[in-house]
């Protein structure tokens, strides 16, 4: 009497292989010849039809062209992924300065708390420029995460599809004391956008909840502003 055997699910196991990284480099080349490239920060498989979505922090995913049907590893850092519709996937596997999501103790009350003291420092007017890794609020679920990336878009100047990258938010005071703030591009490490986000002159028009999470980013400036040695006007 024969025994069946199912068949191994080798995209599955790659994509359970490559959860051990939270940082890709993608090359993707069509049947046409035609290439692109892009960041991801997670790659996996959301459900049993057998494509790939490509996460990009707080972004628009990618996903791949039909089922993942053939993989060819390369080494322990790089993987081929063939697609049923003929696109060829070259995944780079490696780990970016990001905290980890399962060890993360950050709170959105505590604006502070998020503050990724790596990426933040003082410019060369001596003023705090301050960038958030919001991996550190933890394992969040998908409908937080596509509200911080819907904040990201509609108040961070986020919307435009040359912003869909894999991205977090930062805050930089000026000698004004306005505190602006906009989309953080972690694929070029350097701010894309900004917007002003509070200015002591707006305060007569704010509601509660609006004021009171200003409050907490102005605090977040004045703590990040002392620890990083913010130049503090004498006059």
């Amino acid at each position: 009497m024969k025994t069946a055997i199912n068949s191994i699910n080798k995209p599955l196991i790659a994509a359970a292989y490559l959860s051990r990284f939270d940082w890709f480099n993608v090359s993707a080349e069509d049947t046409t010849g035609k290439t692109s490239s892009f960041c991801a920060t997670k790659i996996y498989m959301p459900d049993d039809s057998g494509y790939f979505e490509f996460e990009r922090q707080f972004a628009n995913p990618k996903y791949s062209n039909g089922k993942i049907e053939e993989v060819i590893p390369v080494n322990e850092n790089k993987i081929l992924f063939l697609s049923k519709g003929g696109t060829v996937y070259t995944v780079e596997a490696t780990n970016k300065a990001l905290a980890d999501c399962s060890t993360a103790s950050g709170s959105k009350e505590d604006p502070a708390s998020l503050i990724d003291w790596s990426r933040s420092h003082v410019d060369e007017a001596g003023k705090a420029f301050v960038v958030l890794d919001l991996r550190k609020l933890g394992n969040i679920t998908p409908i937080v995460s596509r509200r911080i990336a819907h904040y990201i878009n509609a108040y961070m100047g986020g919307y435009a599809d040359r912003y869909q990258v894999c991205r977090t938010v930062y805050f930089h005071t000026t000698k004004d004391r306005e505190i602006y703030g906009g989309v953080y591009n972690l694929e070029t490490e350097q701010p894309v956008t900004r917007v002003l986000y509070d200015a002591e002159y707006l305060d007569l028009v704010y509601d509660a909840k609006d004021q009171a999470a200003k409050d907490k980013v102005r605090q977040m400036m004045k703590e990040a502003g002392e620890k990083l040695g913010e130049v503090i006007p004498l006059f």
